[in-house]
């Protein structure tokens, strides 16, 4: 369990967001807002088709026995969360409790500190993707994580907004594999 939280902070290190003027800006932001514990604010920052294809990429638990999917939503949406309570939540909504829920997991090895990020640099590719480049510190009680990493936006407007990382979107399969394991 201590390393599945600790995969849990280590997969938050390649997540973001932006409301900000630059893609490195809203990077910035996004860890922020993180760090502040403001999940929905954190949210906010994603790209909206991101979001919505993460969303999608978790319909894998109506595949889970009926106990496995409430233990999901109670864990993830709160105690009496009901499939019709979670289905009327909007994208942001539910990466909200997701990012929320993962940092519990990681907070339960001790505080998680995300004031050891520093943007090293961008690199645009075509004029509405950037990829900004970190050196992420993440301390979770004894353990200490630092790595680089690359956090990649799409200009949607006037707006930076952060794109669900790979190992985000690889966390469907790591459910999948969860789920699989429970008694039907």
């Amino acid at each position: 369990m201590k390393t599945l939280r600790f995969a849990i902070a280590a997969l938050l290190l390649s997540s973001g967001s932006v409301f900000a003027a630059t893609a490195p800006e809203t990077t910035a932001a996004f860890f922020d807002q993180l760090e502040k514990g403001d999940f929905k604010a954190a949210a906010a920052y994603f790209d909206p088709p991101a979001l919505t294809e993460f969303r999608n990429s978790l319909e894998v638990l109506n595949e889970a026995p009926a106990a496995a999917q409430q233990q999901f939503r109670e864990a993830f949406f709160g105690a009496g969360a009901t499939p019709e309570s979670v289905a009327k939540m909007s994208d942001q909504e539910f990466f909200a409790a997701f990012l929320r829920t993962a940092l519990a997991q990681a907070e339960s090895l001790g505080r998680v500190n995300f004031d050891g990020m520093e943007i090293l640099g961008e690199v645009m590719e075509g004029p509405d993707i950037a990829h900004v480049v970190t050196r992420n510190t993440v301390k979770a009680g004894d353990f200490e994580i630092e790595g680089m990493e690359v956090v990649s936006c799409r200009k949607r407007g006037d707006e930076w907004k952060l794109l669900v990382s790979n190992e985000m979107k690889g966390l469907a399969n790591q459910i999948r594999a969860a789920i699989s394991s429970v008694p039907k």
